[in-house]
């Protein structure tokens, strides 16, 4: 049986493990708690702005971290963290949404896929940018497949895409196995890539 968001939320240290990143570094991927938003603040508040610009949110304060965490187990979202062993500070947020909303469904009938959200997940990650480069993604997206597969599901959609100029994500995406599916526009007008995930 798959997983619920209301089991992550009682019994977080089911889903939580220990990862070595290639800097050596032991960090502790684990959900999201209601505590978090002070260090989820910290974590949004040090984005570059080049990160920022291919990470979208309305802001990037506490008011935002306070947002996500009191979002736990009331909506169809699902977030991890991953933190430092040593100090506990967040260095990568990865977010999932088992809802697919209306417009993406419309965009991926024209590349002749059929998006459902019993099987088919969105997917956006956020490494802090001191770890970007360094191995890290791939440290940890096979942990990030494994979440996927225990909510029964069998494809991972990339959240609003990847920008179109954000070559060195796409070269990322495409080693961890996600193919190109199209390419769309977004409302401010910046061009942006489809990206999908088969994980059965």
């Amino acid at each position: 049986m798959p997983r619920t968001l209301s089991e992550v939320a009682k019994s977080p240290k089911l889903f939580t493990s220990e990862i070595t990143l290639p800097t050596g570094e032991a960090a502790i991927f684990r959900p999201l708690e209601p505590y978090d938003a002070t260090l989820l603040a910290q974590f949004l508040e040090d984005l570059s702005s080049q990160t920022r610009e291919f990470y979208t949110l309305e802001s990037y304060n506490i008011r935002t971290a306070k947002k996500m965490c009191g979002a736990i187990n009331r909506y169809d979202k699902l977030r991890f963290v991953v933190t430092e062993k040593s100090a506990g500070k967040i260095i990568a947020l990865f977010e999932y949404s088992f809802d697919i909303p209306e417009g993406d469904t419309e965009r991926f009938v024209n590349y002749n896929i059929t998006l459902d959200p019993r099987t088919d997940c969105r997917f956006g990650p956020c490494i802090a940018d001191r770890l970007q480069n360094r191995g890290a993604g791939s440290a940890l997206f096979p942990t990030c497949i494994t979440i996927a597969h225990q909510f029964g599901k069998e494809r991972i959609v990339l959240w609003g895409g990847v920008m179109r100029d954000n070559r060195g994500a796409i070269k990322f995406y495409e080693k961890q196995g996600f193919v190109v599916v199209g390419y769309f526009i977004n409302q401010d007008g910046s061009k942006a890539v489809d990206m999908i995930l088969d994980i059965k």
